[in-house]
């Protein structure tokens, strides 16, 4: 018999982010990503990509639930959240939080998949605020930029973001960087 891998409904996600404390300005973000990643999602759907839209919607709504947590203990807040997620028995949610920080060439190939949405999706958004990938990666490199090599980085991963938005857009049929600015 196979197991079942649950995947909480929105109220269980609005749930869990209460019961960590989850302040409200990272929910309001949290909620933006959500929008974002669920359009994508509908739209690849409608491409014909086997694209889960509950995971998408968790994985968007839980992707920062140990941010708060980890800005007072100095923590790396996707793996934490990921850790939190498992042991709810969330692992595909685990998964998605756990990558959402970081994009690697490869996921520009396997593209689209839920984890990839969700990571672009929190690219877009700014606070609470829709903005290009430009403005989110001067704001990320004026912010985490303080070496060199922090810098070096943070301008790879921006390149990579914009072929990120370009397979996206193939995979759409629309320009993906000039959408979701009406959902601020």
């Amino acid at each position: 018999m196979k197991e079942e891998i649950s995947v909480p409904d929105r109220e269980t996600c609005f749930s869990l982010m209460r019961g960590v404390g989850m302040p409200d300005h990272i929910i309001r973000h949290s909620v933006l990503v959500e929008s974002i990643a669920l359009r994508l999602s509908e739209l690849c759907i409608e491409r014909g990509f086997d694209i889960s839209a509950d995971l998408v919607s968790a994985g968007a709504l839980l992707h920062d639930i140990a941010k708060a947590r980890c800005i007072e203990e100095q923590c790396h807040h996707a793996h934490v959240g990921a850790e939190m997620l498992r042991e709810r028995g969330y692992p595909l949610v685990a998964l998605i939080v756990k990558q959402h920080v970081t994009l690697c060439g490869a996921d520009l190939v396997a593209c689209p998949t839920e984890s990839v949405l969700v990571n672009y999706a929190d690219k877009r958004v700014l606070h609470d605020r829709v903005v290009s990938l430009d403005e989110r990666f001067r704001d990320l490199i004026e912010r985490y930029g303080t070496t060199g090599l922090r810098r070096n980085v943070l301008e790879f991963k921006w390149g990579l973001y914009k072929k990120l938005e370009g397979r996206l857009s193939e995979v759409t049929g629309l320009e993906v960087g000039n959408l979701f600015f009406d959902l601020s």
